[in-house]
């Protein structure tokens, strides 16, 4: 789902090409190209405006289309076959996704990305992205990169999390990575916008039992726990657990 009234503070080319990227926002993918490479990259790029809660790509789907999140905040997910949503890697401004649409056989989605706020993203067409790769090689060294240091690293991160900590364990765990990616740093400390699900789903636990180790590290003065988001106090006490 889209709409017009979502800001990145992206600018526009004539029939909404993009003309350069928002201030600040240095997307690995795009690193280490030159200016004018850049800017041939970005010129053949849509602006696409998605409104919080939508499913942008779904598992199983032809990988028609490749995004670098501009704005907002999006995660990956499956679904099991009983209907079970198990949370993947989280995104944030500069990340890409329907990476799946680089590979030059045509291939499909391995897991469906929602937006979790009003997120932006700019989005290439799989034929355009595949010819900007064979011209512009840096771009492939970029993606293979990223799904290395980043998808890959926090693959066996879960993995090792999965089979080596307790329940409690793998609730901090994910509170920390989480801190390190989708953290924003406050007055009280990191805010994360995460709920008593998403963590239930992501650490494979009950709901029960984070709101219980919640409640404990509130009580602990770790954390303070707030209406859809946690802000870590102490993080650095959730590495010993």
């Amino acid at each position: 789902m889209t709409r017009d009234c979502v800001s990145c503070n992206c600018k526009f080319l004539t029939g909404k090409r993009v003309a350069s990227l928002p201030p600040g926002l240095r997307p690995r993918f795009l690193s280490g190209l030159p200016k004018t490479a850049l800017n041939d990259v970005l010129s053949v790029a849509a602006h696409r405006q998605f409104l919080a809660s939508s499913v942008v790509l779904h598992e199983g789907d032809p990988a028609e289309r490749f995004f670098i999140l501009t704005s907002g905040q999006g995660r990956h997910f499956i679904l099991t076959s009983d209907g079970r949503k198990i949370l993947m890697h989280w995104l944030t401004p500069g990340q890409l996704f329907g990476g799946a649409a680089l590979l030059s056989s045509t291939s499909h989605y391995l897991s469906s990305t929602e937006v979790l706020m009003d997120s932006c993203a700019l989005v290439w067409e799989r034929d355009t992205i595949r010819e900007l790769v064979c011209h512009f090689p840096k771009l492939l060294d970029n993606g293979l990169s990223i799904a290395i240091t980043e998808n890959i690293a926090w693959f066996v991160a879960a993995r090792v999390s999965l089979f080596s900590d307790d329940a409690t364990g793998r609730i901090a765990q994910m509170l920390v990575s989480l801190a390190s990616g989708i953290g924003k740093a406050g007055p009280d400390g990191i805010e994360i916008h995460v709920g008593n699900e998403d963590l239930a789903a992501g650490a494979n636990v009950t709901i029960f039992t984070v709101s219980r180790a919640l409640a404990g590290w509130q009580r602990e003065g770790i954390l303070t726990k707030g209406r859809g988001k946690i802000i870590l106090q102490k993080p650095e006490l959730l590495v010993t657990r």
